[in-house]
């Protein structure tokens, strides 16, 4: 923990002293823009070096570098020119303060604990209250925005990400990396009820049946963006307009567009009609169909139905008031999908002429798409190669730029939309050969269209975001198969496989690139993916270690007579071995599996190799076998077994 602030030592030491908020747009970002006199300047976000870059856009260079007190995830510039991080390893929100020079380093005048990993901020409407999500501690944090001092919490599903208040500022609109849901918090009520939007969707193709056609998932729900009402001429505000009917093809997609300069496309009509409606929300993510549990699939990890991969993009288009997702099916055109943007990171909206802007990994790109249709990732209308890894994305929306954060290279892209122009920015560091192989790794874990890896575009960040899990349980020829965890979790836990059937991890690594159809990656490319799986970030620890219930917890799963530490040595570690615990399946074609680590365990279910279960607490409930024994503890007694599990 990074320690608590005070009103005192979180205000300004010279107020109104430089730079202040860009526009009114008060959502967070990996990049965000404020203005210096007559200079726009840039706050980038870069996890990897714990910087906080100050980049001059206009004349394309960096200024400034600032050391934050963990790893800064997002940035928000407050309304009295303050610039708040969270720092998403330390489980902190920081407070800087800038200078009258933007070239001088922000001054850190404050910290507040909050729930772990935060990633996203949002300010309300009328710049008082400060909403943080944290993401592994899955909660909303309201700050106030001028001390910092806490005023509720509230928990979420799992991986929030993305925040936006709405244009009343009664409601916050979450997104989340796994689930096809959208979360809204009610600001206003003493009890901040969460209610739920489903973003699920069905398949809108010419072989579709919607008698046997199940309802896709989605998942890589990382990006928000808020339609902005705009001031035309005389004062007048644009008026909501429908969507419009029916979606059009996109036009063809260079299917190499990193070694060719960006296609060229019709300028966007800039008049009222063509301007976004007012009152919606942009969700940028991917729809899934994992398959049928009870069934095993031919391919791999789902098939393709109705005319669409099992992982297809998807823009979901909320209306705001009626809070429902407007977009209720999934487009396939009939050609295979190639170059789509299967990890969508950011997300901006551009007023003035109705486009959403979306950067994506793994294809490295930044997309522009029209949003008057119901999904507009099928309207799509310029795209633009970027550096590895865009992560960040920020709009200048009066100036016609888009700047874009590519945390893979470090580099700042400046997009000039009415020329086309490019420039970039780099803010590179000089990384040491482990950390250079462990970017490589990182590369390729994202790569998206690679046929070494799959034959259907997927990458492996597809099913372990972050190298976590989708909270998915994959149809498969062998039965159904819960994504496992390997942030954290990989070193020492070998056989690897549900069915513990590869002693290491590049012979698993190899067979899986077999079953998925991808011709596989070797040498030097192989270790350097390896090394990243090794070496990626674990989430950061949730709660203390010590407490009464804890305390009692550790000792029930030791106990013999309870089981649990038998197979999970210490529970930390493994057996090693595979075990019938007598969870076989109607689909399984095996009953032995091999033991899972409990690391981290709070935060990825479901649980058991086919996902039966929803939470730890139905494991312990249902929980009287082979596995272990549970059914004679208390309920008190099952409530501290999961105080201790959360722990670990």
């Amino acid at each position: 923990m990074v320690g608590v602030t005070s009103a005192k030592s979180c205000a300004r030491s010279n107020p109104g002293v430089g730079a202040v908020r860009f526009s009114e747009l008060r959502q967070s970002g990996a990049v965000a823009l404020a203005r210096s006199g007559t200079r726009t300047i840039a706050y980038v976000a870069d996890e990897d070096s714990k910087l906080i870059h100050t980049i001059d856009v206009d004349k394309k260079e960096q200024i400034a570098r600032t050391s934050v007190k963990g790893e800064p995830s997002q940035v928000l510039v407050l309304a009295d020119g303050r610039v708040a991080v969270t720092l998403k390893d330390t489980n902190a929100v920081e407070v800087l303060e800038p200078n009258a020079d933007p070239s001088q380093s922000l001054a850190s005048i404050c910290t507040q604990d909050v729930p772990a990993e935060p990633v996203a901020l949002a300010e309300t409407n009328d710049d008082k209250t400060l909403l943080v999500t944290s993401a592994w501690g899955a909660a909303m944090t309201a700050l106030d925005a001028e001390t910092l001092t806490p005023q509720y919490a509230v928990d979420l599903p799992r991986d929030p990400r993305a925040i936006v208040v709405d244009d009343s500022g009664d409601r916050a609109f979450v997104s989340h990396g796994i689930g096809a849901k959208l979360s809204v918090v009610d600001l206003t009520s003493s009890k901040h009820d969460v209610r739920a939007v489903d973003m699920g969707v069905v398949s809108a193709s010419q072989v579709a049946n919607k008698a046997t056609d199940r309802k896709r998932s989605a998942a890589q729900g990382y990006a928000l963006a808020k339609s902005e009402t705009i001031t035309l001429p005389g004062g007048s505000t644009m008026t909501e307009q429908g969507p419009i009917t029916g979606d059009k093809p996109k036009p063809p997609i260079d299917p190499n567009p990193a070694k060719k300069p960006p296609p060229s496309a019709p300028k966007i009509d800039a008049s009222p009609a063509a301007v976004q409606p007012h009152g919606r929300i942009f969700v940028p993510m991917v729809t899934v169909d994992p398959g049928d549990p009870n069934v095993r699939s031919q391919a791999y990890y789902g098939e393709s139905r109705n005319g669409l991969p099992k992982e297809a993009p998807m823009v979901g288009v909320v209306d705001v008031g009626a809070e429902r997702s407007m977009t209720r099916a999934a487009m396939s055109l009939g050609t295979p999908m190639t170059q789509e943007c299967l990890l969508p990171r950011a997300a901006a909206s551009r007023a003035s002429n109705g486009t959403l802007f979306v950067t994506c990994l793994g294809v490295d790109a930044l997309l522009e798409l029209d949003t008057r249709g119901a999904d507009p990732i099928r309207l799509e209308r310029r795209r633009w190669s970027m550096p590895s890894g865009p992560t960040g994305l920020a709009m200048d929306d009066k100036g016609g730029r888009a700047v874009v954060w590519s945390q893979f290279e470090g580099v700042v892209t400046v997009v000039d939309l009415n020329t086309d122009k490019v420039d970039l920015v780099s803010v590179s560091y000089d990384p040491t050969p482990e950390i250079r192989q462990i970017a490589l790794g990182r590369q390729i874990f994202h790569m998206t269209d690679d046929l070494r890896v799959a034959n259907d575009g997927v990458a492996c960040a597809s099913c372990h975001p972050e190298a976590r899990d989708d909270a998915f349980t994959w149809s498969t020829p062998e039965g159904p198969r819960q994504t496992i965890m390997l942030a954290g979790r990989s070193p020492h836990t070998e056989p690897y496989g549900w069915q513990g059937k590869h002693g290491d991890l590049k012979t698993y690594l190899a067979n899986t690139f077999t079953r998925l159809g991808g011709s596989g990656i070797h040498g030097a490319e192989l270790d350097a993916l390896v090394a990243y799986i090794e070496k990626v970030p674990s989430p950061p620890q949730l709660v203390s270690h010590t407490s009464p219930s804890v305390d009692e917890g550790r000792d029930i799963f030791m106990d013999a007579s309870t089981g649990c530490a038998s197979c999970h040595i210490g529970g930390k570690g493994v057996d090693k071995v595979t075990h019938d615990v007598g969870s076989r399946s109607i689909a399984d074609t095996d009953d032995k599996f091999d033991t899972p680590s409990l690391l981290y365990v709070r935060g990825t279910g479901p649980y058991f190799h086919d996902g039966r279960y929803k939470t730890i607490n139905d494991v312990l409930n249902a929980n009287d076998s082979e596995m272990g024994h549970t059914m004679q503890l208390t309920a008190h007694q099952r409530a501290s077994l999961q105080a201790y599990l959360n722990t670990l």
